[in-house]
């Protein structure tokens, strides 16, 4: 059955591995809504545009999509958190509002593991029913939770229309391009003394294989997804070979902070206390809807990645 798919963030990491799965399909059409141009990909039909701008609801229209995935996000924890509001809260309503006045026939929206919130006391793992808790002083979780919200009010709004939202846990693979990649590339890494949260990371391949996935599927609903096992920061540093420097929260918190103001550093302790908590999510319900099985676990994905650096 041919569709039309529209990729909003279609420049980003995760778009642009996306649309090129979805293109396989000839029988697919396929639109990508971003600021910039992606490089490399073909058959797409690309707008530069922004997320905020009320017109979007237009190309919805004309394009007849069936199916929007909204990926468009401002990912840096701890960028301009004024326009991070403004394209991650104000961008998912205009698109959900464009979404709604079209109609389409169903939308994906990504949101994130993030969601749950990092706190000491996290069941191991987290199913898709447990409370979300997001870190206020965390955007990137906060704004991921407050997506959810507005999505779910959506549907509430248009009964009709197919809503699942995706909860993955963090990325990892050749092609990642934010702080974690950024970090793991490094000769040496830093992490908090005497902290062992559990880890869970999937690889690339199969995250966009669940979206993919997600988005060709009628199935309806919130899912975690996730690959099977956790590493711990130690594991990690072994197994790629890594230098370590290890230090007291405190201490790496100040440091950070006066990083950040000098812009030596992309961090402050924000990101620190987010990351010293487990943040571990089941994803048996989505595997058993989608008959998906990721390739490899999350030392596996470690594995692999480390291959390509």
């Amino acid at each position: 059955m041919s569709r039309t798919y529209c990729v909003t963030g279609i420049s980003g990491y995760i778009g642009k591995l996306l649309v090129q799965r979805l293109t396989r399909d000839l029988k697919n059409k396929v639109i990508g809504i971003d600021l910039k141009m992606p490089n490399g990909l073909e058959n797409v039909q690309f707008y530069q545009d922004d997320i905020r701008n009320p017109d979007i609801v237009d190309i919805f229209k004309n394009e007849n999509v069936d199916v929007v995935v909204h990926l468009a996000f401002y990912t840096h924890p701890e960028g301009d958190a004024k326009l991070a509001k403004s394209v991650n809260i104000d961008g998912t309503k205009n698109i959900l509002e464009a979404a709604g006045s079209a109609p389409v026939k169903r939308f994906v929206l990504s949101s994130s593991s993030a969601a749950y919130g990092s706190h000491p006391d996290n069941p191991i793992p987290m199913v898709e029913s447990q409370l979300l808790r997001p870190n206020s002083y965390f955007y990137y979780s906060a704004h991921k939770a407050t997506q959810e919200k507005l999505a779910q009010t959506f549907k509430n709004e248009h009964p009709d229309i197919q809503l699942i939202i995706l909860r993955p846990c963090a990325l990892i693979g050749p092609h990642i391009n934010n702080l974690t990649g950024d970090s793991l590339r490094q000769k040496v890494l830093i992490y908090i003394k005497n902290k062992k949260p559990p880890m869970q990371l999937i690889y690339e391949d199969d995250a966009v294989k669940a979206f993919y996935l997600a988005s060709t599927h009628e199935t309806e609903g919130v899912f975690n997804i996730a690959s099977g096992g956790t590493i711990t920061f130690d594991e990690l540093a072994q197994m790629m070979r890594k230098k370590t420097i290890l230090l007291p929260f405190g201490l790496l918190s100040v440091l950070a902070n006066i990083g950040k103001r000098l812009r030596l550093s992309p961090i402050s302790a924000k990101t620190l206390k987010f990351i010293s908590n487990p943040v571990v999510i089941d994803s048996t319900r989505f595997n058993k809807c989608f008959n998906f099985e990721p390739r490899f676990d999350t030392k596996g994905a470690v594995i692999q990645f480390s291959k390509t650096i």
